[in-house]
């Protein structure tokens, strides 16, 4: 293991891997970040800490990504894919799923100063409701749980779950968040507040910097970022009845229309528990919307070959400065770690 870690250093000291990255045809990068915290401590209960970065980490990473490489937005990566505008080599873009409070409060702020304009896709329920997405509801839940020595009986199964045993509150975590990556809207907040119901606690949203807000997208936009649509549940569109495609897509890219008084023009697809995360009738919604683009959660390179709804991502979570760099060296060398 120190063997690796050191010729991951001299690696990027001597910029070894860049030999390798001229050889490729030209490739862009996509990165994928949730939620940017000042003190991951204190959401680590209902914000897993898989898809927090702490802000810090965040500010390091954008200055290298201003020295280092060179940041792009998804028009601007659009429009490459199209053929009709150049990009610089080692290209990024910076993207963020969920619609986060944090993206508004500190991402936005620490991107500017490096005059870094990113993506913002907002799950468009939890926004309008101002309450966070199902998936950080249930792990409160699960989390709490545990906490509390709680002892589950579900009362439809009759089936018992120990929750203070860790591996089985993780089992009963996975059981109960299966169905919800299935349901979509009021069907899938029944879901929730039954198993609320079940656990006799809930999280208050009232003491917690949920979702950012339709005029905090606005504003986002007048500074140049852009925003998106990440559906109207966060449901996993793959399993979904087809019918429902068109709610989780297109009606909440018109409420997106409506209160930001602008074309959303970009989409992030969800990925709860679930695989695959889309499918040919989600590919057609997207289609019929007439994106420039959708983004994956699916880890790649973004090539002039990678068809524009489809693109994969590479994904951050809060890897330090190195294993930063190391992240998008090789990810740019076509390098798969």
């Amino acid at each position: 293991m120190l063997f690796k870690e050191k010729l991951k250093t001299v690696l990027l000291r001597t910029g070894a891997l860049r030999p390798r990255q001229w050889m490729l045809p030209q490739s862009v990068l996509i990165l994928a970040y949730h939620s940017i915290a000042a003190d991951w401590k204190k959401q680590s209960d209902y914000i897993n800490r898989g898809i927090t970065t702490d802000a810090d980490r965040f500010k390091e990473q954008m200055c290298i990504l201003r020295k280092e490489y060179n940041p792009v937005t998804l028009d601007e990566i659009a429009g490459w894919l199209r053929g009709i505008r150049l990009l610089p080599p080692r290209s990024v873009a910076v993207t963020f799923d969920d619609g986060f409070a944090d993206n508004y409060y500190i991402a936005a702020p620490i991107m500017e100063q490096y005059d870094i304009r990113g993506t913002v896709y907002l799950t468009v329920d939890a926004v309008q409701r101002q309450e966070l997405p199902w998936f950080c509801r249930t792990a409160f839940l699960f989390q709490q749980a545990g906490i509390r020595k709680t002892v589950l009986t579900d009362t439809e199964t009759k089936r018992t779950w120990n929750l203070e045993n860790p591996a089985e509150n993780r089992e009963a975590f996975i059981y109960y968040s299966y169905p919800c990556a299935k349901l979509v809207g009021e069907e899938l907040r029944n879901y929730i507040e039954k198993l609320e119901t079940w656990f006799d606690f809930r999280l208050d949203r009232n003491n917690i910097q949920g979702m950012m807000t339709f005029e905090q997208a606005r504003e986002l936009r007048q500074r140049g970022h852009i925003i998106g649509n990440h559906t109207f549940s966060h449901s996993n569109l793959a399993h979904i009845p087809q019918e429902l495609l068109y709610r989780e897509i297109a009606e909440a890219n018109e409420i997106l229309e409506q209160e930001l008084e602008e074309a959303v023009e970009h989409f992030s697809y969800p990925h709860p528990c679930l695989e695959p995360q889309w499918n040919n009738a989600t590919l057609a919604e997207t289609e019929k919307l007439n994106y420039k683009t959708a983004v994956l959660t699916t880890s790649g390179l973004v090539t002039r070959r990678s068809l524009s709804l489809l693109l994969p991502r590479i994904m951050i979570s809060n890897p330090n400065n190195k294993e930063f760099r190391w992240k998008l060296e090789t990810a740019l060398a076509g390098i798969q770690t």
